[in-house]
């Protein structure tokens, strides 16, 4: 039913992407608006916020169709003011930043990069025979390992670099590290440095965040949803992004299966109590 909620609703999502539309409803074009959006947010929160309303209108679109060719009088009583929930930078200093997601269509094996530096396009993640890549020609590629909360980064060799396990904090660390990076778990994110920096300090806490790499936050969509979106914040060019998009990837796929077996186990608790 398309009541007046619905169609504030959508009209919202509209503004807040950037997708001002007011005669025909264009799939591509809609997209290429809330990517150069996420893209653009400021903080990990507005891009949350996008992430979501994205996903609303994604899941919606044939309803929103239906809007457009019964309601679109209605639609357009309400007037585009520009963003207010979600804060955008400049191109200038959205460039080094990268958001990813498995929050689009709500599949936890398809994961999407949004980028300043290609504004307009969300990339996807490949996944086939149990790989996650993000580029056909990459150098590595991901997979869940057969132990639990546990995944494994791979080259192109098939030479296995390094395990990624879940921290306790739902972020990351790397056991049997061959890659030529270290990474600290902080409070609200981790950090990724030089392995020959760190091997030089006499303790990893003598870490000084001028030396950071990349840096990598993370958040859920909403409470209690296995889906999420990760900032991935590169400092210095010429670093390998792909191998710590992966990273970041690792975090929101390990998250998801860390949900899956608590709500499983929290369904065979409750079966066999009342059995």
């Amino acid at each position: 039913m398309l009541t007046q909620s619905f169609i504030e609703k959508v009209h919202n999502a509209f503004d807040e992407l950037n997708y001002h539309e007011t005669k025909c409803l264009d799939s591509e074009q809609f997209c290429k608006a809330a990517a150069k959006t996420i893209a653009h947010c400021k903080e990990l929160s507005d891009a949350v916020c996008a992430v979501s309303m994205f996903q609303f209108c994604v899941k919606k679109w044939s309803k929103i169709e239906r809007l457009f060719e019964r309601k679109l009088q209605v639609f357009n009583e309400i007037k585009y003011e520009g963003n207010t929930l979600i804060s955008l930078v400049p191109t200038d200093d959205a460039i080094g930043t990268y958001y990813i997601t498995n929050g689009v269509y709500r599949k936890a094996k398809k994961l999407f990069v949004a980028t300043a530096l290609f504004p307009e396009q969300i990339f996807s993640s490949s996944f086939e025979n149990g790989c996650f890549r993000f580029f056909e020609e990459g150098k590595y590629y991901i997979k869940y390992s057969k132990m639990s909360l546990k995944m494994k980064l791979f080259d192109n060799n098939d030479e296995c670099l390094c395990n990624i396990n879940l921290s306790n904090n739902f972020y990351i660390l790397l056991e049997n590290n061959i890659t030529s990076y270290e990474i600290i778990v902080y409070e609200d994110c981790v950090g990724i440095y030089k392995k020959s920096y760190i091997d030089s300090l006499n303790d990893i806490d003598d870490a000084e965040l001028d030396y950071l790499i990349a840096d990598i936050e993370w958040d859920a969509l909403e409470k209690n949803s296995e889906l999420g979106v990760a900032k991935l914040n590169v400092y210095e060019p010429e670093q390998d992004v792909e191998l710590f998009m992966l990273f970041a990837s690792s975090i929101l796929l390990l998250f998801h299966r860390y949900m899956d077996e608590r709500k499983a186990m929290a369904y065979f608790v409750m079966n066999h109590y009342n059995q």
